[in-house]
């Protein structure tokens, strides 16, 4: 919701000293390396720029230096890099300041292509593959002659882009083709794991089962009678490779991997290699659930829709129909892996009103230094995170756009976690809008990550002390904000629209270990229009957690649903507590689920819980395990009710309280939550915010399908 005050914020730079002289270098697309940088004579590049201001500096190191981009494309064949040498000082900070309006100045990691270089197929063989919907339709383009490095076979197993080099017609990414177009094949039945857990009834002496398990094969599954046809169809391109990406054993896990051989008669498949921990839902084995999804991706011979493209290793060869006249579409071929832009060890330094876009890698890296903020700016199509802030102190991402990003928003790292007492880092997100992100890596690549590497099970780096405050985060296959670490602050965030595929996952979740995670605060965020996803969640461990004002209203529709759950962890060896007070959960299927083997020494109480099944579900750790409990787990009152207790507006999810709410009078200790500043706000780099209609904040829209899966693990 947008606040109808700014608040006040401690970031660095709001406004650059306007005091004493300036000095000013400008850039053109239309300028020369020759010139002098004046506005008349503009110099054509951001590395001569940057000499520029090293010079600047040199003369007189305590002026402000100022580097203007005029409006333009400026493509960065290699990423534009910036080092100590590049710092400015906290009274003469050193800007990079794009152009504000509908003619942005754009730093694209990517070579731009024309029509031109895409010619027709002439090849009969290849021509015998096109399905006949697209035959005509589909052209090619030549990696070899273009000299593109990520044109090699992609590795037999992978998560990510797996070494494809990407294609942006339009500013849009286009679709690698895949079959089926839309949703997912299943699998009919599982016929050897390949790692994993297993039932005892499996571990016999089945020579087959044996002989298998001492080859190392990968899984083996029989595939359903539908897809009979296009397994047949796939067989005949082994030699090239074939590859198949796959929920295969959980819905938070989501691997690529090569097909080593298809039986046409026995309808199997046999994957090339094993992956973590197996095929085959894990609460189901051997022979699976029948749920598992699977799709194929990257053949000529399923590209059937306009924009869906494919690389043929074989071949050098990338095939693409396209969505409309190329003549009149931008045409951008991404095959760099380094970031756009690269901050290494520089500090007191301003990116600003840039956009970049078009990578393999992430969008804007910051290493080391202190005190560098990327404010106003747009980051989208890159393959990885758009913004890395990674050591260092004091970095600032503020008031960017952040989307459709191959895998998060923002990740934050640093600190000292060992040191007595710990030293933040003191990274800040802050009024940043983050969506349609984990396009390519579809699970655990959050809008931010604040302290979680890894996946199912956890996994961490450092990140203490962090801000992440007053972000609009929607629109991703899984989850809002992943955290671990220490003493990090979550605040006035809005999250909607996660866990549109994915579950077991929280607008924020973390799961670690008992010395390695704590002290975090979460307060006045609302989490909402989540189905399938749970709202504030800790899983495993979760030291002195302090939650307070939060609003959390799924409007569940699965299995899933908790609008705060935290559970049990190792709190039988480490017990722990948490505080959470005037919360509120709103028709989710569980308000309040906590597992805690110190009742009563945290503060559990002034919470509200509407028209929720289940209000709450408390838990006390007794002999080792948890044991479900009616009384004596909360300090305080806390108060359920089975219709709106007088919201403003429950369905535009205005969700403060009129005065004759039943609430004040139920609960006269509970503080009424600032609704109105929660969410984005408007200031110098942010100066409109978007409607309702156009992030469609009230509507449950998903461009992914749900998996469905139960979770059978859950405590």
């Amino acid at each position: 919701m947008p606040p109808s005050l700014v608040p006040v914020i401690s970031v660095l730079y709001l406004l650059v000293s306007a005091t004493g002289f300036a000095a000013d270098i400008h850039v053109s697309t239309q300028g020369a390396d020759s010139a002098d940088g004046s506005p008349a004579h503009p110099f054509a590049t951001l590395s001569r720029a940057r000499d520029a201001v090293r010079l600047a500096h040199k003369d007189k190191p305590a002026e402000p230096v100022t580097v203007w981009l005029a409006p333009g494309d400026y493509f960065c064949t290699e990423p534009f890099a910036l080092t100590a040498a590049d710092s400015g000082t906290a009274d003469a900070p050193v800007v990079y300041r794009g152009a504000e309006g509908d003619h942005p100045s754009r730093l694209i990691g990517a070579r731009l292509l024309t029509p031109a270089d895409f010619q027709p197929i002439t090849d009969a063989a290849t021509l015998a593959r096109i399905d006949p919907a697209a035959t005509g339709k589909i052209v090619s383009l030549d990696l070899a002659k273009l000299g593109i490095v990520h044109s090699k076979k992609s590795p037999d197993v992978f998560t990510d882009s797996g070494g494809l080099p990407d294609l942006f017609v339009g500013g849009r990414r286009m679709p690698l083709s895949r079959f089926p177009n839309s949703g997912y094949m299943t699998m009919k039945r599982v016929l050897f794991n390949a790692g994993g857990p297993t039932k005892a009834s499996i571990a016999n002496n089945d020579p087959s089962w044996q002989a298998l398990t001492k080859q190392k094969s990968g899984g083996i599954f029989e595939y359903r009678e539908e897809f009979y046809a296009k397994h047949a169809l796939w067989q005949k391109q082994l030699n090239r490779g074939v590859w198949i990406k796959g929920y295969w054993r959980i819905p938070w896990q989501n691997e690529t991997v090569r097909i080593g051989s298809i039986d046409t008669e026995q309808h199997t498949v046999t994957m090339a290699k094993p992956i973590g921990g197996g095929i085959g839902n894990k609460y189901t084995r051997p022979a699976g659930n029948g749920k598992e999804s699977y799709w194929a991706l990257n053949l000529l011979e399923e590209i059937d829709q306009p924009g869906e493209w494919a690389v043929d290793f074989t071949d050098q060869k990338l095939y693409f129909y396209p969505p409309a006249n190329l003549a009149s579409q931008e045409i951008l071929l991404a095959d760099q892996e380094a970031p756009v832009v690269n901050v290494n060890g520089a500090s007191h330094l301003v990116l600003r009103n840039l956009t970049v876009e078009a990578s393999l890698g992430h969008g804007i890296v910051v290493t080391g230094g202190d005190h560098v903020l990327v404010a106003g700016c747009t980051v989208r199509n890159v393959d990885r995170y758009a913004i890395r802030f990674d050591g260092g102190k004091e970095h600032t991402a503020l008031s960017n756009d952040l989307y459709n990003l191959g895998a998060g928003g923002v990740w934050l790292g640093g600190g000292d976690e060992v040191s007595l007492p710990r030293v933040p880092a003191g990274h800040e997100v802050i009024n940043n809008h983050i969506h349609d992100f984990a396009q390519i890596e579809r699970v655990y690549a959050p809008g931010v990550n604040a302290g979680f590497t890894g996946g199912g099970g956890g996994g961490h780096h450092p990140a203490v002390g962090m801000l992440v405050a007053h972000n609009l985060i929607h629109d991703t296959p899984h989850g809002g904000v992943l955290y671990g670490s220490w003493d990090s602050i979550f605040e006035y965030n809005e999250i909607f629209r996660f866990c549109t595929v994915s579950n077991d996952l929280g607008a924020f979740y973390s799961y670690d270990t008992y010395d390695l995670d704590g002290g975090h605060i979460f307060r006045y965020n609302l989490v909402h229009s989540s189905g399938d996803g749970d709202g504030l969640y800790w899983d495993n461990d979760h030291r002195d957690m302090h939650v307070y004002g939060n609003i959390v209203f799924l409007n569940s529709t699965g299995k899933r649903g908790t609008s705060f759950l935290y559970k049990i962890g190792s709190q039988a060896k480490n017990p722990q507590s948490i505080d959470c007070t005037n919360n509120i959960a709103i028709q989710s299927n569980t308000g309040f689920q906590f597992v805690s083997a110190l009742p009563g020494q945290g503060a559990i109480a002034k919470n509200i819980v509407v028209m929720c099944k289940k209000p709450f579900d408390w838990s006390i750790v007794k002999d080792g395990k948890a044991g479900r409990v009616t009384d004596g787990y909360a300090s305080g009152p806390n108060k359920v009710y089975d219709a709106d207790p007088g919201f403003v507006d429950l369905a535009r999810h205005d969700f403060r309280l009129k005065p004759d709410s039943p609430i004040f009078k139920d609960l006269p200790d509970f503080k009424p939550i600032p609704v109105e500043k929660i969410g984005l706000f408007i200031d110098e780099y942010r100066r409109v915010l978007p409607t309702d209609d156009e992030i469609d904040r009230f509507n449950r829209r998903t461009h992914d399908t749900g998996l469905g899966y139960e979770i059978l693990d859950r405590k």
